[in-house]
């Protein structure tokens, strides 16, 4: 069986497609400046490789292995006469990464030579980075065109989240996924160490918290100083979260002498906030912080230090009487204020042991010492009130990977937004109000008012109470409805509301139905909601923001499925953090996702295609024959989107660390690709409505077609995508049906996407008829 097999249809589809960036090579991210020359390079299976004997200790076993692994038969060092790859750096740079290195480089491809030139050597691995990818994309094995490659990143800090405690992940899954971040030119490992659930870090100064708190699954002293040094040789720096004063069961099970009340028998198993908080009016915390700090700097040479401070759930603060006291004495009028008098004692802590804190959004305050670096998980709103009050910002809303989101929508959240055109409203259509309910939590509750401008344009405006509001001119009426899409911190988001009753459409999060109600306000104000765009759009921008981070929390994350959550969309928010922010062309970005999807499985070693393969055999009584027709199905489906998965699991009572992790939807792909190349066919037949175009798409969908009726039996076996099977041919038997439409539901956490797909196609046979 060829494991490719479930790519065989992006590939065919992408080669009918169209691009802007045709002539550009297939690189993710995208460099700063690319320029094609005239002519080839062909590069011998045996390279021949010239760096100054000074610098050579610098091309690392490490870094050619996990560079030109499989591209080359052997490398040897030549003068330069006679090496084909000419690497030149100005000076060795500190021998640790460190944030605002210089990472720039420069390759030249022309007179069968390759020259890669940059002022050090975290440049090189940058560039040595894109020529592995360039020679993976190349039509002929090592067969290169000839250009010039200009490059430099656009922010500094560009990082993952790597939650290595909800559920134990391995130094082997550590260190793969150090690879592949240093094939996308990411340059922070931002390890999750700590939290209620564990504690997975081997202190001498406290060892009750990984003999007790761990399972006996926790990183030792040496295992963390070999990860920070291979770190180091791929360019990535290493900075460990230290969770504090929340989020610390596991502190609290260990040295139950250091909570504000509440206490533990057995390590939490369940996922969410808990009460264990560690008190803030004992000095044997700080006492303690002081020493596992003294430790951990010991072990993590980066500067940075992350302390967490998220999701403080204050009720143990409250109750407890030697708190409110304390609070009393030093005047701190509420648990914010308690919370941020606990974080500058933190800080100063962490300036004695020469670390900077950072810290998530829940630790900003006025007295927050103004070189806390503040990451935001809360939205854009929030990086503009960390940055407004004078810290540095970086941005994690829009990029949590462990969700299943389409790709698009992470490519289009920017670290800093886009200046937009001002936006001012002569007339307002109407205005909702709304509630969005969730299988989990609060429901999510704002308004909508839809309005035009001078010219009659359509916006609208959506407010959404403690998330700020949003501003979108992707508004259409459609017969006595709106539709609005706007990108929210659950994903692209699509409303449908009537401005003369009241509507209950169901909202779209991605591919997922959302139950949505919408009530009318009456006698809108012009002049309220101008006074509320002008105040919107003249926020102060983003300016001193160093980048973002990908984050990987790891609920329904295992060893088994880690790579599937993880790649290949980590190469576009990638070229989100590296690339200028004018590079938006999303069809573009997909056909490079494609062939990142290949390069990261064939090149790297990454587990993406290979964990989801070894699900789908240990089904029973899987043959080769059943595991094409498994893949092509796979085609036709995605997972449900946003925390849907969580939600699914809370409410059939697996959401916890024991529950198993075995269905074929915790391995899913997060996103079809090829219904998404499909879906961007559609569109360009509804745009030119040729003939051979809707024969080409028919008979795609015939493919599928026959590949299901032949494995009726198959299908019906398989208890998680019966429904789903059943509702695909039911959608496909109706395609030629332009008045059918078929309703997208959630079945066992997966979603049949392709009936989204023959909808489009069935709309836009009725717009070509017209």
């Amino acid at each position: 069986m060829n494991k490719f097999m479930y790519l065989l249809c992006i590939i065919m589809l992408i080669g009918a497609l169209p691009s802007t960036a045709s002539a550009q090579p297939a690189l993710m991210p995208m460099p700063a400046k690319v320029q094609m020359l005239a002519g080839k390079t062909q590069l011998n299976a045996e390279l021949g490789v010239y760096i100054s004997k000074q610098q050579q200790a610098l091309l690392t076993p490490l870094v050619l292995n996990s560079t030109f692994a499989q591209q080359f038969t052997r490398l040897d060092w030549r003068d330069v006469k006679n090496a084909q790859l000419q690497i030149s750096i100005s000076q060795s740079a500190a021998p640790l990464p460190y944030l605002g290195m210089d990472e720039s480089y420069e390759i030249v491809i022309a007179d069968n030579t390759v020259k890669l030139t940059s002022n050090n050597q975290y440049g090189m691995l940058r560039g040595l980075a894109s020529l592995s990818q360039l020679l993976f994309s190349a039509e002929q094995p090592r067969e290169l065109t000839n250009l010039t490659i200009t490059d430099a990143p656009t922010y500094p800090w560009r990082g993952l989240l790597f939650d290595g405690v909800r559920h134990f992940l391995p130094i082997a899954d550590v260190k793969r996924t150090l690879r592949g971040l240093a094939s996308a030119k990411f340059n922070v490992f931002h390890w999750h160490l700590t939290d209620d659930q564990g504690w997975r870090i081997e202190l001498t100064s406290y060892p009750k918290l990984h003999q007790h708190a761990s399972d006996g699954l926790y990183y030792s002293q040496a295992e963390i100083k070999e990860v920070v040094a291979y770190a180091a040789k791929l360019g990535i720096r290493v900075v460990p979260e230290f969770d504090v004063p929340g989020h610390a069961s596991s502190i609290v099970l260990a040295y139950p002498e250091l909570g504000s009340g509440t206490t533990l028998t057995q390590i939490e198993r369940r996922w969410g906030v808990f009460k264990p908080l560690l008190d803030p009016s004992n000095p044997k915390v700080y006492q303690f912080i002081d020493e596992v700090v003294a430790e951990l700097a010991g072990l993590f040479p980066d500067p940075y230090l992350h302390i967490g401070g998220d999701e403080v759930d204050d009720s143990d603060w409250q109750k407890n009487t030697k708190i409110q006291a304390f609070m009393a004495a030093k005047k701190l009028a509420d648990s914010h204020a308690l919370h941020a008098y606990f974080n500058q004692r933190v800080a100063k802590i962490l300036a004695t042991h020469n670390k900077q804190m950072i810290g998530w959004d829940e630790v900003l305050h006025p007295s927050l010492p103004k070189n806390t670096l503040v990451q935001s998980w809360r939205g854009h709103h929030s990086l503009s009130d960390i940055t407004s009050a004078g810290h540095d910002g970086l941005l994690s809303s829009g990029f949590y990977i462990d969700q299943p989101q389409w790709t698009s929508y992470h490519y289009r959240n920017h670290p800093i937004q886009p200046t937009q055109a001002i936006v001012a409203a002569k007339n307002i259509v109407g205005k909702v109000e709304f509630t969005l309910t969730r299988l989990k939590g609060s429901a999510v509750v704002g308004d909508v008012t839809i309005f035009s401008n001078q010219q009659g344009k359509l916006y609208g405006k959506v407010s959404i109470a403690g998330k700020g509001s949003f501003i979108t001119e992707n508004v259409n009426r459609v017969a006595e409805r709106y539709q609005l899409q706007i990108d929210t911190w659950m994903g692209p988001t699509k409303l449908t509301i009537s401005v003369d009753k009241a509507s209950n459409e169901a909202a779209m999060i991605g591919n997922t139905p959302y139950k949505f109600t919408a009530a009318v306000i009456d006698n809108p104000s012009v002049k309220q909601l101008n006074q509320a765009l002008t105040e919107q759009q003249h926020r102060k921008k983003t300016a001193n923001v160093l980048g973002g981070e990908a984050t990987a929390w790891a609920e329904l994350i295992t060893s088994d499925n880690l790579d599937t959550r993880i790649w290949p969309r980590l190469y576009a928010i990638a070229e989100r953090f590296w690339s200028p922010a004018s590079l938006t062309d999303e069809r573009d970005m997909y056909k490079r996702l494609a062939v990142m999807d290949n390069f990261a499985d064939q090149q790297l070693g990454l587990l993406h295609q290979q964990q989801f393969i070894k699900r789908l055999k240990q089904q029973p009584a899987v043959t080769s024959t059943d595991l094409n027709a498994l893949l092509t199905f796979t085609q036709l489906i995605e997972p449900v989107h946003y925390y849907t998965l969580h939600h699914l699991a809370f409410l059939r009572g697996d959401y916890h660390q024991q529950a198993p992790l075995n269905k074929l939807v915790d391995v899913l792909p997060v996103e079809s690709l090829a219904l998404k190349q499909f879906d961007y066919s559609v569109a360009d037949y509804q745009q030119q409505c040729g003939s051979q175009q809707l024969a080409t798409l028919q008979n795609q969908l015939l493919r599928w077609q026959q590949v299901l009726n032949d494995n009726r039996q198959l299908f019906l076996t398989i208890n998680e995508w019966q429904a789903s099977y059943l509702a695909i041919m039911t959608a496909l038997k109706n395609k030629d049906k332009l008045n059918k439409t078929q309703a997208i539901e959630i079945n066992n956490g997966v979603i049949a996407q392709v009936i989204n797909s023959i909808n489009l196609l069935k709309q836009a046979r009725l717009s070509c008829s017209h």
